[in-house]
């Protein structure tokens, strides 16, 4: 995932980040399935997440979420 200036960014407050036998996870801001904090660094998407391919493949299937997420770190070097 490239880091594209056309991106959409949220700031995410502490009740944001949830746990379960899975991990830690966020809501996808594009679908709302879990986007487990692991698979978005490891894959780029949350679990709802189907790719083009996928959806020729299972023509039967409900079309997907299409984001690509991120997790980035920021820090203030309050002096």
């Amino acid at each position: 995932m490239s880091t594209d200036s056309d991106a959409a960014r949220m700031e995410l407050e502490p009740d944001a980040l949830h746990e379960d036998e899975d991990g830690h996870w966020l809501e996808c801001p594009r679908c709302g399935s879990p986007a487990y904090v692991v698979e978005i660094l490891q894959e780029g998407h949350c679990r709802g997440y189907q790719d083009d391919a996928e959806a020729r493949e299972d023509t039967d299937r409900e079309v997907g979420c299409d984001a690509e997420l991120g997790l980035e770190l920021v820090w203030n070097d309050e002096e």
